[in-house]
């Protein structure tokens, strides 16, 4: 059987790159930030007391604008978190879900499970008025606009 020796020299830059790591790690510092989230889920939703058209959907990074695939849909936001989307007398439905930090900004996430709609998929950031949803997601690049009918 071979013996193997562990020279000092070695045991010596084994300990040097642990305390660099060591080091290293607690040098690095940890930016977190604690967002207080209030869900607002089935029966406790805003109220949008409209129907809307989609007015615009548009990428600002890849400079690419989709609002014609959504040509003649109607949506309409219940407060039970279910969106019901009106197409050609076809009805498709999904779901939405409220969103509000802790410093009084809204989000909406959408979720619909057919094309074009799941392209819509998202959590956005959001501005509700009786006559218009704004929705934005500006890491993504992201404009998604409605307008009520």
């Amino acid at each position: 059987m071979e013996k193997v020796y562990i020279t000092s020299s070695l045991v010596k830059k084994i300990i040097l790159f642990l305390a660099i790591a060591v080091i290293f790690e607690a040098s690095c510092t940890r930016n977190v930030v604690k967002v207080n989230r209030e869900y607002n889920t089935a029966g406790n939703l805003t109220p949008i007391p409209a129907n809307f058209v989609l007015t615009k959907f548009a990428n600002s990074i890849s400079n690419e604008d989709s609002t014609v695939l959504f040509n003649g849909y109607i949506f309409s936001f219940d407060t039970d978190g279910k969106v019901t989307v009106i197409k050609d007398n076809q009805t498709t439905t999904g779901n939405y879900i409220e969103l509000h930090t802790s410093d009084n900004k809204l989000k909406l996430g959408l979720n619909f499970y057919n094309t074009p709609l799941s392209y819509l998929n998202d959590y956005w950031w959001a501005s509700v008025s009786n006559t218009s949803i704004e929705l934005s997601n500006p890491s993504a690049g992201k404009v998604l606009e409605f307008s009520a009918q």
